[in-house]
């Protein structure tokens, strides 16, 4: 076992540190992304639906035009 242990290699103390101001600035994008997903993913506003609806259209179409 030691013999294993020794052969994985030492192991280095260290701990990461964050960058302040780029956690702040993450959080504010991470706010405002999480905004975006409810008001499109979750049924304030039925965008995503009809966006998805329109996909659904135009591959149907392909295939029946025989597009591919």
């Amino acid at each position: 076992m030691r013999a294993a242990a020794a052969a994985m290699g030492a192991r280095v103390e260290s701990a990461y540190v964050p960058d302040e101001d780029a956690a702040r600035v993450y959080d504010e994008l991470y706010a405002e992304y999480s905004t975006l997903h409810d008001y499109f993913g979750r049924g304030a506003n039925e965008v995503m639906s009809r966006l998805k609806a329109l996909r659904r259209r135009q591959s149907a179409a392909r295939v029946e035009g025989g597009a591919s």
